[in-house]
C-alpha cells in the first residue's frame, strides 16, 4: 500500500498537558510510540508535523522525518493538510501524536477500509467501551455507529444513551457503545474538502473536528478494533498507559 502518506499531527503546546507529545513513556516520547507504530504498519511513508523544532528534534534523533508547519494552524488536520499537499498520495492518514498505544494493524486496517469501501470520504476505528466510568467521561470521545459501519454521530457524551425502560428490550443494547480511537484516514479530495470548510456549530460545541465533517454531509465509516488505547489528555493518562502496558 504504497499511495497512502502517514502524517501525525503533534503539538507542542496543549492546554491540560503542556509538551504532552514528548512526554516519555518507557524511554520514548510519546510521540515516537505513534511514530513507530505508524512504521510497523508499513502504509507508506511517516511523517511528524509539528509547530515547534523541539518536536521535530526529538523526532528526528529517534531517526524519523519531521516537518516544521506554521504554528498559526487552528487545528491537527490542518497540519496534516500542510504536509500532505505537497506530496499527493491517494490516501492520507491523520494519526493523532497521543496515541501511543495504537496498534500497527489498526492503522492498516483504516487504510484498507478506504481502499474496500469508496463511498467512505473518510475511515477511522472505534474499539468497545464496556466501562461505565469511561463511558460517562467528557474525555473519552463516543461513536455511535450503524450497523454497515458508518458513522452517525460523535460526542464527549454518553452516546448512545440507554434508557433504563429500553434496556431489556432492546437486544445488546450495552454492546452498541464505542469509544473513538484518534486515526482518520482520507481520501485525497475529501482532506481538501475538508480543511476548506469552516468549523461547524456542532463542532465548536463537542470541540470535535469531525463532526464538521458529518455536519457537511461526508461519509465516515468505522473498523472495529480491540485496542487497549490510551489517549494522552493529562498527567494522569501517563500512569494509565504504563499500567496498560504492564498488563499487556
Amino acid at each position: 500500500m504504497n499511495d497512502c502518506l502517514v502524517v501525525i499531527p503533534a503539538r507542542l503546546a496543549s492546554t491540560r498537558f503542556p509538551a504532552k507529545v514528548l512526554a516519555t513513556l518507557r524511554g520514548r516520547p510519546i510521540v515516537e510510540w505513534c511514530r513507530r507504530a505508524a512504521l510497523a504498519a508499513r502504509v507508506g511513508p511517516v511523517v511528524v508535523a509539528t509547530d515547534h523544532p523541539k518536536v521535530a528534534h526529538a523526532v528526528e534523533y529517534f531517526g524519523g522525518e519531521a516537518a516544521l508547519t506554521p504554528a498559526s494552524l487552528a487545528s491537527g488536520t490542518d497540519r496534516v493538510w500542510a504536509v500532505a499537499r505537497a506530496r499527493r498520495a491517494r490516501f492520507v492518514i491523520n494519526l493523532q501524536g497521543d496515541e501511543p498505544l495504537i496498534k500497527a494493524a489498526t492503522i492498516r486496517k483504516v487504510a484498507e477500509l478506504l481502499r474496500d469501501r469508496p463511498d467512505a470520504d473518510i475511515a477511522t476505528a472505534i474499539v468497545p467501551l464496556a466501562d461505565r466510568k469511561r463511558y460517562r467521561d467528557p474525555n473519552i470521545v463516543k461513536a455511535a455507529v450503524g450497523a454497515d459501519g458508518r458513522c452517525l454521530y460523535f460526542s464527549r457524551a454518553t452516546i448512545p444513551y440507554t434508557r433504563a425502560s429500553t434496556n431489556k428490550t432492546v437486544r445488546g443494547a450495552n454492546q452498541r457503545r464505542f469509544q473513538h480511537v484518534g486515526i482518520y484516514g482520507f481520501r485525497y479530495p475529501a482532506l481538501r474538502r475538508f480543511v476548506e470548510l469552516p468549523p461547524s456549530p456542532l463542532e465548536r460545541l463537542e470541540c470535535l473536528e469531525q463532526l464538521r465533517a458529518l455536519e457537511a454531509g461526508m461519509t465516515i465509516f468505522a473498523v472495529k478494533v480491540n485496542d487497549r488505547t490510551v489517549a494522552i489528555d493529562t498527567p494522569g493518562d501517563m500512569a494509565r498507559a504504563e499500567r496498560t502496558l504492564q498488563n499487556a
